[in-house]
């Protein structure tokens, strides 16, 4: 979830500790910072099942 910060020379919130963009996707927005609707999908660079964070144990389907 993001985190906002005011600032203070335009009088808005600015969204502070943006994720790396070449690890996570940005979905959603927030139209103001108490709607908690914008939040970040991390980005693996392979197939879920083989990443051990993601899957811990192998799947218990089949794959072809």
């Amino acid at each position: 979830m993001p985190k906002y910060e005011e600032d203070p020379l335009l009088n808005v919130d600015r969204e502070v500790s943006v994720p790396d963009p070449k690890l996570f996707i940005g979905l959603g927005w927030d139209k103001d910072k108490d709607s908690k609707q914008k939040h970040y999908r991390k980005f693996y660079p392979e197939e879920l099942e083989k990443v051990k964070d993601v899957l811990p144990v192998e799947s218990p389907f089949n794959s072809y």
